[in-house]
């Protein structure tokens, strides 16, 4: 006979395309995936996996299996859901997020997880909006929070919220904080951003050429911490998130300029490959919906006055 491990071995090696994909999601060996692939094949008495190309295909038998296992692990899925003690839930769940994230409601997700699902391990990575989305491509994550949207069909999403982002400047730095300026007011100076890998950076270089905004002499970074503290040091300007660092505002360091047009705001997403959705994905989409706040600032910012 086979079993419900087995299966999951097999149904993820097939839509992942390697052993080797499908023991990171499963956190298994990749030689014990292989085994449980070659189990299930004895038992069908037949080859699943068309092993001669790079990626693994399906065949005839394989893809007949796959069909009736897909079908018997979202029926365990269901029962897991509706019929198991929530506390009891278990599993590994990769979570990405930028930056932003992670300097604000990130630690409360792990306290919140904690306390109603402590048997499901959440597995955080925190990098550019970019870079998330290679890693929800290539199965090395299950959920992903960013901006957008820019991802293909094959993902689906659950909006959360938005941040607005504002330039800000030095209150040394030679503009009209009084005034209403405009983008051509801004070229002469240098302007602090984040990497090309960030998916802020991909959607405002859109937005910039529809407005005919030509960045001079671009300094990027990758912490918002550091564009704060070179904005300080009057490196430049930068447009960085409102609320985070509005408390840096409210004590002089930094101000805010009036700007037209404004910078659109940027909505944020929970985003996850159709295919990969599992339940104990969507508690923790349902737990990101909770403690979900841009916004919150931190005590970190004291270290920028430092």
């Amino acid at each position: 006979m086979y079993t419900l491990k087995q299966l999951e071995s097999f149904h993820w090696s097939a839509v992942l395309g390697s052993f080797n994909a499908a023991s990171k999601k499963l956190y298994v060996t990749q030689s014990a995936v292989a085994k449980r692939v070659s189990e299930l094949e004895a038992f069908a008495g037949a080859e699943l996996f068309d092993r001669s190309q790079r990626k693994l295909a399906l065949t005839l038998v394989g893809r007949r299996l796959f069909e009736l296992s897909t079908q018997l692990l979202e029926l365990n899925s269901r029962i897991v859901r509706e019929m198991a003690d929530s506390s009891r839930f278990e599993g590994v769940v990769r979570l990405g997020v930028t930056e932003l994230s992670g300097l604000t409601w990130l630690a409360d997700l792990i306290g919140d997880m904690g306390e109603h699902y402590p048997n499901i391990q959440l597995v955080p990575e925190i990098d550019g909006g970019i870079t998330l989305y290679e890693h929800l491509e290539s199965g090395d994550l299950d959920l992903a929070v960013m901006p957008g949207p820019f991802w293909s069909y094959e993902y689906d999403c659950v909006k959360l919220g938005v941040v607005t982002n504002v330039w800000m400047a030095s209150p040394f730095l030679a503009l009209d904080f009084d005034a209403c300026l405009t983008p051509k007011d801004l070229m002469p100076f240098p302007v602090i951003s984040q990497p090309p890998n960030s998916a802020l950076s991909h959607l405002y270089d859109t937005w910039f050429a529809e407005q005919g905004f030509t960045l001079n002499r671009l300094l990027t970074c990758n912490s918002m911490d550091m564009m704060a503290r070179l904005t300080i040091m009057r490196q430049g300007i930068s447009h960085l998130p409102r609320g985070y660092f509005w408390p840096l505002v409210e004590r002089g360091v930094l101000r805010e300029l009036h700007v037209q047009p404004e910078l659109p705001q940027i909505q944020y997403y929970a985003v996850f490959k159709r295919s990969l959705l599992s339940h104990q994905v969507s508690l923790v989409i349902d737990r990101v919906q909770a403690v979900f706040d841009l916004e919150a600032g931190d005590t970190l910012l004291t270290a920028l006055q430092q």
